[in-house]
């Protein structure tokens, strides 16, 4: 008797549960994140301030940004020496996408309103407890070239100057 309860109750639960962990068809939201076309601009002017091996140039840290100037990706690539390669490009620009992905959805969604709401942009302003204090000042070429990123309208000659002040 207490099996064939065991049994019905099996027979009517399993099927509910089924449904309930089956996955969905089709996604119900999409995040928008800006382009990977233009990163390497944009980590051109990210590289020299924030990617040295103090800083966001290791491994343990959550933004994790690689570059010809810091951390490496490959075993055989020495920092100070090369160019940033595109698998350094594409590694960086999944970790700045990962932080605070719905954020940055939104952020992007909004045609780049308010894009302080992110903390890469208030940490680098110096608006947010930050080690490294201000890496970048309201307005100047390299917040206008990340903001003008995420807004999707990149301002390369923003981001040349703000990776050429840098390596001077």
């Amino acid at each position: 008797m207490r099996r064939m309860l065991l049994r019905s109750l099996f027979q009517l639960v399993l099927p509910a549960l089924a449904v309930a962990c089956a996955p969905e068809a089709e996604p119900t939201d999409v995040l928008l994140v800006p382009s990977r076309a233009t990163y390497p601009s944009v980590g051109g002017a990210l590289e020299y301030r924030c990617a040295t091996l103090d800083c966001h140039g290791k491994p343990e840290r959550n933004l994790r940004l690689y570059g010809s100037s810091g951390m490496r990706l490959a075993a055989e690539d020495v920092p100070g020496d090369g160019e940033t390669t595109d698998a350094e490009h594409d590694a960086s620009y999944r970790s700045v996408i990962g932080l605070e992905p719905e954020v940055l959805s939104l952020v992007c969604a909004e045609g780049g309103n308010e894009p302080e709401r992110l903390s890469l942009i208030r940490k680098a302003r110096g608006e947010e407890a930050h080690k490294g204090g201000a890496r970048i000042v309201r307005g100047d070429d390299a917040d206008r070239c990340l903001t003008s990123w995420l807004s999707a309208s990149t301002d390369e000659a923003a981001c040349a100057r703000a990776a050429e002040d840098q390596s001077e």
